[in-house]
């Protein structure tokens, strides 16, 4: 035999035997019974989320389920719960993602402006790191009323600005004797300085009239007096 042929042969001996033992190494020394057999292998999944149960807590919606595992011990570390609004017409879901507690039951607290005029149901997703498992089936509906208006009543202090001061009421005017006041039934005149009616007297002169039955009296016309010449001079 050639030196060529004995290399070949001492190699694909030592690259078979070292194949074996790597099967061997990894096999663990097990050997496979002479009888055929089969063999089950499972997997870890992620499941279906637990039907949510709901009660009404005042005005707000508490949701709680049991706790799922991915694995035996493994338990989710979150889970998402939606309200889904069945309203007419409907709103927008409201969804929280909640972080797993450890214990056996989970639970949720919708506040009321959250749920407030509408109708619902809720569904639970368990999730595992990046894993979701599928949603839950939905749970039954609850009903809550629309808050009523409240009414709001400021009490500003008295002079601030802006504060809505209602004006005092103007004085009534007096009013204008009528013509039937003040007047002297025979004349039909107001009487000046009545003191019933409480109106001052006049401050205008009064006008006498002659009587006509008292005679005038004469007039005379006086004389003209002589005025006296000058005196000549004496010459």
């Amino acid at each position: 035999m050639r030196r060529a042929g004995k290399v070949l042969l001492v190699a694909g001996v030592v690259a078979a035997l070292g194949a074996t033992g790597t099967v061997f190494a990894y096999a663990g020394g097990w050997t496979l019974p002479d009888n055929p057999g089969s063999y089950t292998v499972k997997v870890a999944g992620m499941p279906r989320g637990v039907e949510p149960s709901v009660a009404k807590q005042g005005l707000q919606a508490v949701v709680t389920w049991s706790a799922q595992e991915m694995a035996p011990g493994v338990l989710m570390d979150h889970y998402a719960i939606t309200a889904h609004s069945v309203s007419d017409p409907p709103r927008p879901d409201v969804t929280h993602t909640v972080a797993a507690s450890g214990g056996p039951v989970e639970s949720v607290t919708f506040t009321a402006a959250e749920v407030a005029g509408g109708k619902w149901r809720w569904t639970v997703v368990p999730r595992f790191r990046n894993w979701t498992g599928e949603e839950s089936r939905r749970s039954q509906r609850l009903a809550f009323a629309a808050p009523a208006p409240q009414s709001v009543q400021v009490n500003a202090p008295a002079g601030a600005p802006g504060d809505p001061v209602a004006p005092n009421p103007a004085p009534p005017a007096p009013e204008s004797p009528t013509p039937a006041e003040n007047a002297n039934p025979e004349s039909g005149k107001p009487e000046n300085g009545n003191p019933e009616n409480g109106k001052p007297a006049s401050t205008d002169p009064e006008v006498v009239k002659p009587d006509p039955s008292v005679p005038k009296p004469e007039e005379s016309t006086p004389e003209p007096v002589a005025s006296a010449s000058p005196a000549a001079p004496e010459q």
